[in-house]
């Protein structure tokens, strides 16, 4: 009885020690290959969390715009794969990432999924596309966020060129090359919202 008991303990053991070596050294090898949203350093600062700014559409209409670049792997997702019995062979794109963002304006609020990754050379510049989070909810008329071409980030600042699209009261979209407010860039810079 007691043999058997012991057994169990020692199974019990070293179960619970495979699975805090597949945790930690899963969170481990993401410090090294996506040192952009995982640090071993607590003060570090990185790409993941909340970020806040305001810009000028093409239509002059002033909007402020926060985005949120969320963790590639979460923490219940890390002890989901820590606990499987065989590691998942899956080859995840370590420069990419997604979220929300939310414009508001005296036009309303829209929302958007976003959806990027980072530069290989330097993991501080970037580059995302917005996507509607509901068709059915587009502000309408109205230039929507389409993409983020090119975009820089350190420490607490981001600098983004943010392209648009028009959007017509029916919901289709337009675009003029005679207008010069359809191939519009704008600059805009967001700063970190502390945690």
């Amino acid at each position: 009885m007691k043999k058997g008991v012991l057994v169990i303990g020692i199974l019990v053991l070293l179960s619970w020690l495979v699975y805090e070596c597949k945790y930690y050294t899963s969170y481990w090898l993401d410090t090294s290959s996506r040192p952009w949203a995982y640090s071993t350093d607590a003060n570090a600062k990185l790409l993941v969390g909340k970020w806040q700014g305001s810009f000028i559409d093409p239509n002059n209409v002033t909007k402020t715009l926060e985005i949120e670049v969320d963790e590639p792997v979460t923490e219940e997702e890390r002890e989901r794969n820590a606990a499987r019995k065989r590691s998942s062979r899956r080859r995840d794109n370590k420069r990419a990432f997604d979220g929300k963002a939310i414009a508001k304006s005296r036009l309303g609020t829209e929302t958007y999924e976003i959806y990027g990754a980072v530069e290989k050379d330097d993991f501080h510049h970037l580059h995302f596309n917005f996507r509607p989070e509901d068709e059915k909810k587009r502000v309408l008329p109205n230039f929507t966020l389409l993409e983020a071409k090119t975009g820089h980030w350190q420490d607490d600042k981001m600098t983004l060129t943010l392209s648009f699209t028009y959007h017509n009261a029916d919901g289709s979209s337009t675009w003029k090359s005679s207008d010069p407010r359809h191939s519009k860039k704008v600059t805009t810079t967001l700063s970190r919202i502390s945690k």
